[in-house]
């Protein structure tokens, strides 16, 4: 299981690129000032004009084609990995599944390539070499120090190594290294001169607490221990001999669920942020018992540890959570004038309308 989680992280990354505010680009990318006024029906990739110049960067068919292909394969890669760690799933469901994806009938049979990701690719092509040539001018940013080349270069060789076949020549190789280097490069940048130049006052703070004080009200909440079991006989067994001074002791000898370790321990959390099941809770007091509780997961027995009541966050409770929200803000409009700055000092030129 941790192998897919890493290997699903692994893929998130590479394919939608190291930089955090991507969505304000991709909208300025198919919005606005780069809104593609093509034809009106585009009925095969032969028909898209994929040719973009991006300031010194020449973005050609190849580019495009090869990063297509690049996601067919983590997609294939991914489905694999499902089968072969099980995901309740048969294998015909799976092979059905990973061709839809692929762009494949059930059987097997090739259907036309997805335009829409034609175009999502080479919309982040040209976005990342836009921003990639833009932050090369910034005399602050030294790109020239190889150690801002250390990680892309050790998740590339990692790739590569366990992607032989598919990186078996020079050229993939090549266009991955660029790729990752180029995401990680901008990542860099975004930390460095945007995001670390984002502070807040007090005042500015207590302006928003006093202006949202509604966002923070604290609801009801608890803290419970559970056991989990993989039949209902074993959960039978574990019930009769329960109490909530062994009860932790318990968790971490017989359940099967990740807290196990730490005796159970789930919470605090609200109604509505768990499953369910877990809603009983509410109604209990401490240390009292319930169960057996059935899920997709196993046969549950659940004990309630601590009840919080509702409560209204002051200030400085709120500060870290106000600070959070005026950043995400702040980060977009930061970035955005980024992107702006590199669309006013970089040209380029297409065919299409940009």
């Amino acid at each position: 299981m941790k192998l897919k989680i890493k290997k699903r992280w692994i893929f998130a990354g590479i394919w939608t690129g190291c930089f955090v505010f991507g969505s304000f680009a991709w909208k300025v990318l198919h919005t606005g000032s780069f809104s593609y006024e093509g034809k009106s029906e585009i009925n095969s990739v032969e028909d898209l004009d994929l040719t973009v110049s991006v300031g010194d960067f020449l973005i050609t068919r190849e580019d495009i084609e090869w990063e297509y292909q690049y996601y067919m394969q983590q997609l294939t890669d991914l489905g694999s990995l499902d089968h072969d760690e099980g995901n309740g799933k048969s294998d015909a469901e799976d092979e059905n599944r990973i061709s839809q994806e692929k762009g494949q009938t059930p059987s097997g049979q090739e259907q036309k390539p997805i335009i829409e990701l034609y175009n999502k690719i080479l919309s982040q092509l040209i976005e990342r070499k836009l921003l990639y040539q833009f932050l090369s001018r910034d005399v602050h940013f030294d790109l020239n120090d190889p150690a801002r080349f250390t990680s892309c270069l050790q998740e590339w060789q990692k790739t590569v190594d366990s992607q032989a076949v598919f990186f078996r020549d020079e050229k993939p190789r090549n266009y991955l290294k660029a790729m990752l280097c180029e995401q990680n490069i901008l990542q860099q940048y975004v930390n460095e001169r945007i995001l670390a130049a984002i502070h807040f006052t007090d005042e500015e703070t207590r302006s928003y607490y006093e202006e949202h004080k509604a966002e923070f009200s604290q609801p009801a909440r608890v803290t419970i221990r559970q056991v989990v079991l993989a039949s209902e006989n074993e959960a039978k067994k574990i019930r009769a001999r329960i109490t909530s001074q062994n009860f932790a002791n318990i968790a971490k000898e017989a359940s099967i669920s990740p807290e196990a370790e730490v005796g159970g321990l789930l919470g605090p959390f609200a109604k509505g942020e768990m499953p369910s099941l877990f809603d009983i809770s509410f109604d209990m007091a401490p240390g009292e018992i319930q169960g057996i509780l059935k899920s997709t997961y196993g046969f549950h027995i659940i004990m309630l540890e601590k009840k919080f009541a509702k409560a209204q966050l002051g200030w400085e409770a709120a500060r870290a959570q106000i600070e959070k929200k005026l950043s995400r803000k702040r980060e977009e409009e930061e970035y955005k004038k980024w992107v702006e700055m590199a669309l006013n000092n970089i040209q380029i030129k297409s065919s299409r309308t940009f």
